[in-house]
C-alpha cells in the first residue's frame, strides 16, 4: 500500500511539471519574434541591392516604385505582408507579420519604418545612387 502511495505521488509529480513543460514549448513568441528579426535582416539587404541597381525612385508613404531595366519594381502591403510586384504583376511576399510601415523620403534615399504583429518596431535608411550618378556625370 505504501508504495502505490509513492508511486501515485511520483506520478503527479510528473504530471505537474508536464503542463508547465508543455507551455513553454507551445509558447513560441520568442522564437517567431526572432524569425522576424532575421526576416528583416533578409529583406532590408535585398531592397538595399535592389534599390542600388535602381535607375529610378519614386517614394510614397505606403509605396515605393523602383525602375529597373525598363520595368516598374513597387513595394506595397499587402494584408499582413509585404509584397513586391513588377509592373503590377506577379505576388511576391518579401516580408510577413507586418502590422504598418511607412517611406518616409530623405536626401539621396528613403527611411523605411516598420512595426511588426508582435509591436516591434524596426527602421533602416536607405540610400539610392542615382542622384550622385547624375552628379558626377554633369560634372
Amino acid at each position: 500500500m505504501l508504495e502505490m502511495l509513492y508511486a501515485f505521488s511520483i506520478f503527479l509529480l510528473i504530471v505537474s511539471f508536464f503542463s508547465i513543460c508543455m507551455k513553454f514549448l507551445l509558447d513560441n513568441k520568442g522564437l517567431e519574434a526572432r524569425v522576424s528579426r532575421m526576416e528583416w535582416q533578409v529583406f532590408v539587404s535585398q531592397l538595399k541591392k535592389e534599390l542600388r541597381l535602381s535607375e529610378g525612385l519614386e517614394v510614397y508613404e505606403n509605396k515605393i516604385i523602383l525602375r529597373k531595366n525598363g520595368q516598374n519594381v513597387s513595394y506595397e502591403k499587402y494584408g499582413t505582408n509585404m509584397r513586391r510586384r513588377v509592373n503590377n504583376e506577379g505576388h511576391e511576399i518579401v516580408l510577413q507579420k507586418v502590422d504598418s510601415f511607412n517611406f518616409t523620403p530623405i536626401r539621396d534615399g528613403m527611411k523605411l519604418t516598420v512595426e511588426d504583429l508582435y509591436n516591434q518596431s524596426h527602421s533602416a535608411l536607405l540610400f539610392s545612387y542615382i542622384n550622385l550618378e547624375e552628379e558626377h556625370a554633369a560634372e
